[in-house]
């Protein structure tokens, strides 16, 4: 927190200057050295806030002003800036500090989405009211960092969530005949039932059309498999082009279609689909998984690189729930249950200026023969 009433008042007045873009570039650097010292983070945290209440009371003509949209943007990069320098500056070992960053992922949400981009409005007016002209179809992308999640609402009401390292493309306004969108990554999608337009997800060689429905789907690049899991409703598994008519295969609720990309070989089976889906609720919950399962959601969702060094711990099976824990703490917990040791190598700087993740390698742990 700034020291007095009147520091905090000068950089909350030259908070609001910068997102109208009217600080002088000495104001710039200065506001900008402020939000990145983590010391300021309570003063940051309640002047976000004002800021997306301000926004949220502008009407609708307003914020499809380029001038209101550009300081919605300089908001949102100040925001992922601020995260940025909190996971530089912490390891998140308690559960307020992980709350803190989580409430910076979830403002931006609010605000405009993380890295949302709009790119065009075409509006026009009939009847007194106002409708989305379609002679062009306008996209817009959600992107969520490694290690970030957010959840957020799209142009019919349908929820989604996305996971870590992931991005969700759609219209502004969807079209008159379907609702399409297109996902790399991992989300969560709860569609807002619409008989007469179907919803469809395009996700890599794999495409889903659903009417009304609660399903899980991932498509990571660097994986090597795709995969749908239905919690309730109905889904249409087709490849090609909708109007194409190929279906694929149809999946009931509890079931999961597993595509392997480069065979082209696609499987159902029942899964328990709690587990599948805990993610979204901020869970990790492994139940008999295999160990290079349980490394590659670690991965993802503290945004390292976990190696198993020896190819037979591939085959361990592990059993446990997480909610709040820190990585430390999975990893001693791992080391406790099963005859594992590991290693963590610091990151380091690329030649790019970049930083590596940081590095953890599982070994077996070997016995003492007595």
């Amino acid at each position: 927190m700034p020291d007095t009433q009147d520091l905090q008042n000068r950089y909350s007045i030259l908070f609001k200057k910068y997102l109208n873009n009217a600080c002088t570039p000495q104001e710039v650097e200065e506001i900008l050295n402020f939000i990145e010292n983590p010391v300021h983070a309570d003063f940051l945290k309640q002047e976000a806030n004002s800021q997306f209440i301000s926004i949220d009371k502008l009407s609708t003509e307003e914020l499809k002003t380029a001038e209101n949209q550009a300081s919605m943007n300089r908001v949102l990069d100040r925001i992922h800036l601020q995260i940025s320098q909190q996971e530089k500056e912490f390891t998140i070992a308690h559960y307020r500090k992980k709350k803190f960053i989580a409430f910076f992922a979830k403002a931006a949400a609010i605000l405009i989405l993380p890295l949302l981009v709009y790119t065009a409005y075409l509006t026009t007016k009939t009847s007194g009211k106002h409708h989305i002209e379609t002679a062009e179809v306008i996209w817009q992308t959600v992107k969520t960092a490694a290690g970030m999640q957010t959840d957020f609402m799209l142009p019919d009401g349908s929820h989604v969530w996305l996971n870590s390292g992931s991005s969700l493309e759609y219209p502004f306004a969807f079209a008159h005949d379907i609702r399409q969108v297109k996902l790399t990554g991992e989300a969560f999608f709860d569609v807002k039932k619409d008989p007469s337009h179907p919803f469809i997800v395009n996700a890599g060689k794999m495409n889903i059309e659903v009417k009304g429905t609660r399903f899980n789907v991932c498509n990571y690049l660097n994986e090597s498999n795709s995969e749908i899991t239905l919690e309730s409703g109905s889904v249409r598994l087709f490849s090609g082009n909708y109007t194409d008519k190929k279906t694929m295969a149809f999946i009931k609720p509890g079931e999961r279609a597993l595509l392997d990309n480069k065979l082209n070989t696609l499987k159902v089976a029942a899964v328990d689909v709690e587990k599948q889906i805990a993610w979204k609720d901020g869970f990790l919950i492994f139940r008999d998984d295999k160990m290079d399962e349980v490394v590659k959601k670690l991965n993802r969702k503290f945004n390292v690189e976990i190696v198993l060094q020896d190819p037979e711990l591939k085959e361990y099976v592990y059993t446990a729930t997480f909610e709040d824990e820190t990585l430390s703490q999975i990893l001693g917990l791992l080391r406790i249950s099963a005859p594992v040791n590991y290693t963590v190598y610091k990151s380091h700087q690329l030649d790019d200026n970049s930083f590596s993740k940081q590095r953890i390698v599982i070994t077996k742990r070997k016995q003492i023969r007595t």
